[in-house]
């Protein structure tokens, strides 16, 4: 890796000095810092050196707001462990986990000189054919060894995907809210509180939504999203507010990607249409995908399954997901008549009662 650092960032502030300081202090001089790269809600980044090897990584820390918050802290080691646990080409590797004196948790990653997806989304629209593949396979193959290691990533989205401009590669990051799955049993393990959204409701699976427990086959429904996104440069459903991609994700067929992109592989279409099955049990695993894709198995996408129960309907999910649906449209500046008029046009309209007391 080239190790000239980017010369369009600026220089840390007066700002971080505190920050920096600390940071050095708990790294022993083993890495010279030498840019901010960004900072956050969660976190800032940090360009850093390490002088033995002489290579550029990345050094995210907690944000102060958020090291205050012990499920942050949590959920943010949670990314360390389980990146640092797959050995992927298509993971962002995490080489080192650690705390500043004062308790707030640090991680050493891999340094990725490009955009994320979205920048690139953003910027280009959807993508050439050949190169939306070719994400597409590198996402599938990193989910199909996280999924091994029974680790689901939950936030399968453009923003999680980096573009490597060296190696002209996908890699996938951010496992800051990957789930553990029980290596044995029927449970899953539950990293969020019950009835708490985590992730963003555009590319939720409707599991998600359902507050249900999660399998790996909700990284897929994303990873569906983000096929349609860098086909098309749109997303599957005619949505735009938090409401109506709610809706849609619990309602709505996905759009027809062929006529969307009529150059694309069909195969791949209706690939693509089998990841956003409203039945978790009903999509392609990621290995299926790899396969697919790569073209040495086509035969081996589809998935047979079946279900002992009914998913939830749109008035049961409404019902647990009033809190989130009210905070949603107030933070979008939506009123709460127009977020109940959307399920009223549906005709799906719950009995709602509210506790003042």
């Amino acid at each position: 890796m080239n190790n000239n650092f980017p010369s369009d960032t600026p220089l840390p502030t007066d700002s971080d000095d505190q920050l920096i300081e600390e940071l050095r202090e708990s790294l022993g001089g083993r890495f010279e810092i030498k840019k901010k790269l960004g900072s956050g809600s969660m976190a800032t980044v940090y360009l850093a050196l390490e002088r033995e090897l002489g290579r550029l990584v990345a050094i995210k820390v907690l944000s102060p707001a958020q090291a205050e918050d012990e499920t942050a802290k949590k959920r943010f080691e949670r990314e360390a462990k389980a990146a640092a646990s797959l050995s992927h080409p298509k993971v962002v590797q995490v080489y080192q986990l650690g705390r500043l004196p004062n308790g707030t948790p640090y991680l050493v990653m891999r340094f990725v000189r490009g955009r994320t997806m979205e920048e690139r989304l953003r910027g280009e629209g959807r993508l050439p054919l050949d190169l939306a593949q070719q994400i597409l396979i590198d996402v599938a193959s990193a989910l199909s060894a996280a999924h091994a290691k029974g680790i689901v990533h939950r936030d399968v989205r453009p923003a999680n995907v980096l573009w490597d401009e060296d190696n002209e590669e996908a890699l996938l990051a951010d496992f800051g809210i990957a789930a553990l799955l029980m290596p044995s049993g029927d449970d899953n393990v539950k990293l969020t509180q019950t009835g708490q959204m985590v992730g963003k409701p555009r590319y939720m699976s409707p599991e998600q939504l359902r507050d249900s427990d999660l399998t790996e086959m909700a990284d897929i429904y994303g990873l569906g999203i983000l096929g349609y996104e860098l086909f098309t440069g749109e997303g599957p459903y005619e949505a735009k507010t938090t409401t109506e991609w709610m809706t849609a994700h619990l309602t709505a067929e996905p759009r027809d990607l062929i006529q969307l992109r009529p150059a694309m592989d069909p195969q791949v279409a209706s690939l693509l249409r089998r990841c956003l099955n409203r039945e978790p049990n009903h999509r392609p695993t990621a290995s299926d995908i790899v396969r697919a894709l790569a073209q040495d198995d086509q035969s081996s996408a589809g998935v047979a399954g079946g279900h002992d129960q009914e998913p939830a309907g749109l008035d049961q999910v409404i019902k647990r997901r009033v809190p989130q649906i009210v905070a949603a449209a107030a933070a979008l500046g939506v009123g709460l008549v127009g977020v109940v008029g959307q399920f009223v046009e549906l005709g799906r309209l719950p009995d709602w009662t509210f506790d003042l007391t």
